[in-house]
């Protein structure tokens, strides 16, 4: 879902590793994640978690930057992913990788990180 890129979520510490639903907030609220993009899978058939994670690493990367406006290696934001479940891609036809920032200290984001060069 295209519309998620630049959505603010608030994720809590307990929540777990299947996520049915994004937790959106404001952008001016703090905020544990940020969406920078939504990639669809290039894959037909569902590749199995690691080769999900594998496509979802170098996917995110090279969105990074065009995003945040610097070198995730130079960035103090962390990237990571959200990808489909075998359960999803099989019962909803869920094809997407969703990138998304936080801060590297574990502090909240109180802003945007678009074109932001953190």
């Amino acid at each position: 879902d295209q519309s998620l890129i630049g959505a603010c979520l608030a994720f809590d510490a307990d929540t777990g590793a299947e996520i049915t639903a994004f937790p959106r907030v404001d952008c001016a609220e703090p905020h544990s994640h940020e969406v920078f993009a939504v990639l669809d899978s290039k894959e037909r058939t569902y590749p199995g978690f690691e080769a999900l994670e594998a496509e979802a690493q170098v996917a995110c990367m090279a969105e990074f930057e065009p995003y945040v406006g610097i070198d995730a290696f130079d960035s103090e934001l962390f990237y990571e992913w959200i990808v489909p479940t075998l359960d999803s891609w099989d019962r909803a036809d869920d094809r997407q990788i969703v990138c998304v920032a936080g801060n590297l200290n574990g502090a909240p984001l109180q802003a945007s990180v678009r074109d932001s060069k953190r």
